[in-house]
């Protein structure tokens, strides 16, 4: 290999030879490439023999020279910053002595720069590169924490979409330290995350099929949620997200994802954001929770939709059968008592040991007791009402408690037996209580 180099070295000194004699001026004295004269062989030599150095690997060897080129014609190829980077973060990942780290770091930070000086289209990559690499080695200072967050942040803003997938994991993951070391303001971490949710769904809908990206991003909202903002921190920022661009479904889902994250479900920006994706890819869960926002809202008519939604989608019995109880709740409300008797008893087959569809059904009766007073014995719904709770704690002892309680209140409004009397009905007798209810019952005071 020596023998190469030096090779080398004597052909580059003979074409100076040959070249003529120009007048010695260094690279970065003249702005040229590689210098003149005496200087422009100095640099091509040094560049050389660093170069081949560098390739076999041996970094010690290869530094003198390279400190030449970088001092002396700063222009000659990205090769010398990249090669640079490379042997200083070899040397700083193998020194002891803190000292010294330090000092090769600070040098490897100037490498970046001088980069930028001389390549300044170059800034925005550089920036983001410099700034991981100083995380990298001072990530438990604090100082430079901030150092780093203020380069990958002017990256970010440079190279907006086309930031690297690093640069914008490692800049949140700034953002959120400083924000725990209370060096940056809640509503700031909140506006780096939506920076950073923007560069990946860019990314994302340029390439929908890359998974990498798309578990990159899920990282990152976690990561973001696992801080433990407020919700209404979430809502102010998020809605003014939101408001900015209401057909921006990747940011939408992003707003999801996070409320949903921090139990935030009940937040208008959530709602909003939920109604306006759910369509592009419906799915038991969201329209399950859909629907019991709309309930929570007394939107009952929307309810009824998303939990009907829910139910057709769910292929787990005991969540289908949650659905339909809530389905019931809100044909309820509407006061559409065939269907929610008809919901409440699909709730039941589909959950065999569950009390509650009963308890429902025993308070449709209860509630009906206006509608159908004109039967012939009107108390008579007590009977129905009671039959029904008896059913729910002989399926389900853990609602025994509730039902006994109910059986308790309601047996009092039981028919007396003179009003019975009149109409020729005797204790044991069974009777058919009608209005829309029409089910039947046995005669008991």
């Amino acid at each position: 290999m020596k023998q190469r180099v030096i090779f080398y070295a004597l052909s580059v000194s003979l074409f100076s030879a040959i070249s003529g004699n120009l007048l010695a001026q260094k690279g970065v004295e003249d702005g040229s490439r590689y210098g003149h004269g005496e200087d422009s062989i100095r640099c091509i030599t040094n560049y050389s023999l660093y170069r081949e150095y560098a390739r076999q690997g041996d970094l010690k060897s290869a530094l003198p020279y390279w400190r030449v080129v970088y001092n002396e014609c700063p222009r000659v190829s990205k090769n010398l910053y990249i090669d640079g980077t490379k042997i200083f973060r070899d040397f700083i990942e193998k020194e002891t002595n803190n000292e010294v780290q330090s000092k090769l770091i600070d040098t490897l930070m100037m490498i970046y720069d001088q980069r930028i000086k001389y390549y300044p289209r170059d800034k925005g990559d550089q920036l983001g590169r410099k700034g991981i690499d100083l995380l990298r080695y001072k990530r438990d200072d604090i100082e430079y924490v901030q150092k780093a967050y203020g380069y990958l942040e002017e990256s970010i803003k440079l190279e907006k979409s086309e930031a690297s997938e690093a640069v914008v994991a490692t800049f949140l993951t700034a953002s959120i330290t400083l924000y725990q070391n209370d060096k940056l303001t809640e509503d700031k971490v909140i506006d780096d995350f939506l920076t950073c949710c923007n560069v990946f769904n860019a990314k994302i809908s340029k390439s929908p099929a890359n998974k990498q990206l798309t578990d990159i991003e899920k990282t990152l909202i976690d990561n973001f949620i696992s801080l433990g903002l407020s919700c209404e921190s979430l809502e102010t920022r998020f809605s003014e997200y939101y408001n900015k661009d209401t057909e921006n479904v990747p940011a939408l889902g992003v707003i999801v994802d996070v409320m949903k994250g921090r139990n935030c479900s009940k937040s208008e920006t959530y709602y909003q954001s939920a109604r306006k994706i759910h369509p592009l890819s419906p799915t038991a869960e969201s329209a399950s929770s859909l629907g019991m926002i709309a309930f929570d809202r007394a939107e009952y008519s929307d309810a009824i939709t998303y939990f009907k939604q829910a139910t057709q989608l769910e292929e787990d019995n005991d969540k289908k059968a949650t659905d339909y109880f809530w389905l019931a709740e809100s044909q309820l409300k509407l006061n559409q008592k065939t269907d929610a008797r008809e919901s409440a008893l699909k709730a039941a087959e589909l959950k065999e040991h569950w009390g509650d569809p009963y308890i429902l059904i025993g308070r449709m009766y209860i509630e009906s007791s206006g509608d159908c007073s004109g039967i012939s014995l009107p108390k008579a719904i007590y009977w129905v009402a009671v039959d029904k709770f008896i059913k729910a704690k002989t399926v389900d002892p853990g609602v025994e408690g509730t039902a006994n309680q109910l059986i308790l209140t309601y047996s009092k409004y039981f028919p007396s037996k003179e009003d019975a009397f009149f109409l020729g009905i005797h204790e044991g007798d069974s009777y058919t209580v009608g209005c829309w209810i029409n089910e039947t019952t046995k005669v008991r005071f």
